[in-house]
């Protein structure tokens, strides 16, 4: 029986929050622009506009490890609107972060969209996520979140609210055939107390096929209420590329 190699995604954002907010060390006024250049005390810069000595308005950061963030801030906080960029690598994998969405209080909060791409040290890419939604306290608190991976499945897609969520492993993008079906390589399925799951493999014991089957056939009669989900799901796997 084939099976899935375990994969997990784990997002390591490392927005070094408060950047904004240290005591400047040189300030260069740009009249004509109305914006100011900030040095910080703990490195780097913002370019953008001020008030009382913090990025206040329209502005960027740069971070000395690379981190960049371009958009929104309200007495040195990233509020507003705003994109963040930040890569960086570990001893094995090289990272790429990009948010751009709402922020509050330095951070994601509100509706944006968030990618993370993983490559090995040359450059090949090795699992390609992105989530969208409402975000909050810098993670997905509802939305959509799909991953392709050079792993069995190759993608993992979730669709998640506050007492909803819908899990699919599958190795292509094109869910909804398989789902009238029945065929999806895994599908978990809980909305409040309900709970509904199986997967492509037949069950040893006939009572676990039997529940197997029993979930099949409770998640076939629920196709036009997932559809839309479904939907999302390829789309959104159509921006994932591995290359």
């Amino acid at each position: 029986m084939k099976k899935r190699s375990a994969f997990l995604c784990t997002l390591t954002i490392a927005l070094a929050l408060g950047g904004t907010t240290a005591s400047p060390i040189a300030s260069t006024t740009h009249a004509a622009a109305a914006k100011q250049s900030l040095t910080f005390v703990g490195g780097g810069s913002y370019y953008g506009q001020v008030e009382n000595g913090k990025a206040h308005g329209k502005g960027t950061v740069k971070w000395p490890n690379g981190k960049t963030y371009s958009g929104s801030f309200v007495n040195g906080l990233r509020s507003g609107t705003g994109k963040y960029i930040n890569e960086y690598s570990d001893s094995d994998y090289r990272y790429k972060v990009v948010y751009n969405g709402s922020w509050n209080n330095d951070r994601m909060n509100g509706d944006g969209t968030l990618t993370e791409q993983r490559f090995l040290k040359k450059n090949h890419m090795v699992s390609n996520q992105i989530q969208t939604g409402t975000f909050k306290n810098n993670a997905l608190l509802s939305g959509y979140s799909v991953t392709r991976a050079e792993a069995d499945p190759e993608y993992s897609f979730t669709y998640q609210t506050n007492n909803t969520t819908l899990n699919v492993l599958e190795n292509q993008g094109n869910l909804l055939p398989l789902w009238k079906k029945g065929s999806l390589f895994s599908v978990t399925y809980k909305r409040g107390t309900t709970s509904h799951s199986y997967s492509l493999f037949p069950e040893e014991s006939a009572k676990k096929e039997r529940e197997r089957q029993a979930s099949i056939k409770y998640l076939k009669g629920i196709t036009t209420q997932v559809t839309p989900h479904l939907q999302q799901f390829e789309q959104l796997s159509k921006q994932l590329s591995l290359k």
